[in-house]
């Protein structure tokens, strides 16, 4: 995470360590010292102290599956996860705490694209939830895959749509590509020529400006389709 913070690979640049590790304990970020399996009434108990203590407004479970092994509600793994997926929704509402939560989603074959019923048990999660984000990762046999985000529901107004995606090795991020550079066209005239810009001295005209036989002659120019007299 300082790599990403710092955007860039702090071993290589070990003079910049400290001041880019200062910047980042200022940071309004905590971390639970939670790993693996763990009770879904401890978490969310300790959600509850961080908010009334540090006044958190967004939390980050990674991920779903770990929480799921020591439930002893049921034996059915879709009973647990809808519990859990209550609690949390619950605890969102209650605390007014966004939540997000990462769920692994089901194996799909390597030629679709992962839709909301991709996610991993019932229904019950993605119908609690407000916004759903989809990582999506299609391999290519040709050469690299791509990746994209994905928003698939939006509660709040119903827009979604889908973010590409780019990975910067050096600073470990994923972010939006730079647009292609425009490439300089040459446009041609009806001969097949490439005009020419003007030199742009006073009075002076571009080359090849004979009026055409279907264009009206210019008033503020002298015709000189007919002899002066």
């Amino acid at each position: 995470m300082l790599t990403q913070f710092a955007m860039g690979r702090l071993e290589e640049q070990l003079d910049k360590y400290d001041e880019w590790a200062d910047r980042f304990e200022d940071l309004p970020l905590y971390f639970m010292t939670f790993h693996g399996q763990q009770s879904i009434r401890t978490v969310i108990d300790t959600m509850q102290h961080a908010v009334y203590v540090y006044d958190i407004c967004h939390v980050v479970i990674d991920n779903l599956q770990f929480m799921m092994g020591h439930e002893q509600l049921s034996t059915d793994r879709i009973a647990a996860q809808d519990y859990i997926v209550g609690a949390f929704r619950k605890f969102a509402t209650d605390s007014s705490c966004h939540v997000t939560l990462v769920i692994h989603p089901r194996k799909e074959d390597d030629d679709k694209e992962l839709q909301t019923a991709s996610i991993f048990g019932s229904a019950k999660a993605s119908q609690e939830a407000d916004n759903i984000l989809i990582l999506q990762d299609r391999k290519l046999v040709t050469g690299p895959g791509k990746r994209y985000l994905q928003v698939s529901k939006n509660r709040f107004d119903g827009d979604v749509g889908v973010f590409p995606l780019e990975f910067n090795k050096s600073s470990l991020t994923f972010s939006i590509p730079p647009k292609s550079k425009t490439r300089l066209k040459k446009i041609k005239d009806d001969n097949g020529l490439v005009a020419k810009k003007p030199s742009g001295k006073k009075g002076a005209t571009p080359q090849n400006s004979e009026t055409c036989s279907h264009q009206a002659p210019n008033p503020y120019q002298p015709d000189t389709s007919k002899p002066s007299r």
